[in-house]
């Protein structure tokens, strides 16, 4: 039986761009938790309670060399990050995961069904152009080290969206590079666990505006924190702890202090926000 060719991904098709987040539809979209047959009302309920605490655990780190799982439990259920022995993957490697859900996204809204699948292949330097990666001597580096943690860091849970029952799996379940006669990095060849390809195809996605790839790593996670919780007309109130928390520094909060003033004068893709100091929090709402 021949084995199924790779789909080849042609960012050029792209009409936006597409991210997954693990960590809320596991629990948001997890079948106990939400009973697809309940009412309206009670889901809304439920939801509502579970996001009252602005739940948050996020899979990737603020830079490379962070070994300390991550783990979020709620009413039973659970999920855990867990490194690799390299650390697990950053907010940056995490880039390749949203190259290859925004072409899923973008294929199967256009019912192109014979371009979606699991494993997917494409051109290095045209990931480097999507992701504004610069071009420096050592991104060839930083790009497979950046693989090899996603394929060698694990999600363990419980959780079951959309009924799906895979209780461990890696971000990446495996790649293949291929080089050039120069030695060269030409194209990767990537499959996808069957959970993160599931769920983006069917349509559990956000969507990420085309200034994400030129902010900090701090800045992309908080962008991502927030684009997840915040309602179109409503605002959002952050305590300055959370937004710290999220972004996994490891300095002191008091350090953090400059990222929440940027925050408010140089506001994040999509969104304003303005500090309420005696309450330490800030509030966003979408600007666009």
């Amino acid at each position: 039986m021949n084995k199924p060719q790779p789909i080849q991904i042609n960012p050029a098709t792209f009409k936006f761009i597409a991210e997954l987040d693990i960590f809320g539809l596991s629990f948001i979209k997890d079948v106990d938790l939400f009973p697809p047959d309940a009412e309206y009302e009670v889901l809304g309920a439920r939801a509502a309670e579970f996001m009252a605490d602005l739940p948050h655990c996020s899979p990737y780190a603020i830079s490379a060399g962070d070994i300390k799982p991550r783990r979020f439990e709620y009413k039973g259920k659970f999920i855990q990050f867990s490194p690799s022995p390299n650390g697990l993957p950053t907010i940056r490697d995490y880039d390749v995961l949203i190259y290859c859900i925004t072409w899923i996204v973008n294929a199967a809204l256009e019912g192109r069904d014979d371009d979606v699948g699991s494993t997917y292949e494409f051109e290095v330097e045209d990931f480097y152009r999507f992701s504004g990666r610069p071009q420096n001597g050592n991104r060839e580096e930083t790009f497979t080290q950046g693989l090899d943690r996603l394929a060698g860091s694990n999600i363990t849970t419980n959780t079951k969206p959309i009924g799906l029952d895979n209780q461990s799996f890696s971000f990446v379940e495996s790649y293949q590079l291929d080089k050039d006669k120069s030695g060269r990095l030409k194209s990767v060849r990537i499959k996808l666990p069957h959970t993160i390809y599931c769920l983006a195809h069917n349509e559990f996605f956000g969507t990420v505006h085309s200034d994400y790839f030129t902010l900090s790593s701090a800045r992309r996670l908080i962008y991502l924190f927030i684009k997840q919780l915040c309602g179109s007309e409503e605002k959002l109130l952050v305590p300055y702890s959370k937004l710290y928390a999220v972004t996994g520094s490891t300095s002191p909060l008091r350090k953090f202090l400059p990222v929440i003033d940027e925050l408010v004068t140089k506001p994040l893709p999509e969104f304003s926000s303005e500090k309420i100091e005696e309450a330490e929090k800030l509030s966003f709402a979408f600007s666009e």
